[in-house]
């Protein structure tokens, strides 16, 4: 299997996976976004609060650029970046992109 192949089929795994994991304390639907063609992977958590407010926001985005797997956002206490480990993913592949440059020089994971 392709490398790239591979990471999208682990991509729409784990968003896949939290998107069934669904909190019963929360009125929001959590909606997975897979997009294989331009290499984005969404999990979205939309809907309205009880002061009529509409929220939308992400829960998980991951994406793929120059071969390598760009985690955007997680806003869990879940590990999905282990889960991208112990999936295939080395961590040489993996950018925690919601550290700036200067901060993931001091990661084992990826710099971009």
């Amino acid at each position: 299997m392709d490398k790239l192949e591979k990471y999208r089929r682990i991509l729409r795994g784990i968003i896949n996976e939290y998107a069934g994991y669904k909190p019963r304390y929360t009125p929001f639907d959590w909606v997975p976004i897979c997009d294989d063609e331009n290499g984005e992977y969404v999990l979205m958590s939309i809907g309205w609060d009880a002061q009529e407010k509409h929220k939308y926001h992400s829960i998980f985005h991951f994406r793929i650029k120059n071969n390598k797997v760009y985690v955007e956002q997680d806003n869990t206490d879940a590990d999905p970046v282990g889960q991208m480990i112990a999936a295939g993913i080395p961590k040489e592949d993996i950018v925690l992109a919601f550290h700036s440059p200067s901060q993931r020089k001091l990661t084992d994971f990826a710099i971009a």
